[in-house]
């Protein structure tokens, strides 16, 4: 299968054309942006939303994330240690490493998010995204 390129255009606010969100019992939302049904056949690119004082999942598994944060401001636990991050920072969470975003102040935490399309999905805390 030869895979085509692909423009996914952003609507009003953090939406994009053609994606509907996976809501989570968190309040936060995943935005699939490319994926395996777009033809990819590496990497996936996601957006999340987490919701004032929400976190994603506390995880760590064999693939690696890029981050970058697009809106509001988070601790970015990295390993044992916590990081203060905010818009057009990039996050690296290398593989194997222990991780979790938790937004910080009055607003909603939006970041792009890399992951491998062919990974072990570990199991995840109930109703928490995995970044």
């Amino acid at each position: 299968m030869r895979c085509v390129g692909l423009v996914r255009r952003r609507r009003e606010g953090w939406s994009w054309e053609g994606v509907a969100p996976r809501a989570y019992a968190s309040g936060a939302e995943r935005h699939t942006l490319i994926s395996a049904a777009e033809g990819a056949r590496d990497v996936e690119l996601r957006y999340f939303r987490i919701p004032a004082g929400g976190a994603s999942a506390l995880e760590s598994h064999a693939h690696e994330h890029a981050i970058l944060i697009l809106h509001g401001r988070a601790e970015a636990l990295l390993g044992g240690e916590a990081h203060e991050v905010g818009p057009g920072d990039a996050v690296f969470v290398a593989s194997g490493e222990t991780h979790r975003l938790r937004a910080l102040g009055d607003e909603p935490l939006g970041f792009l998010c890399t992951a491998l399309v062919a990974r072990a999905r570990p199991p995840a805390t109930p109703g928490s995204p995995s970044p």
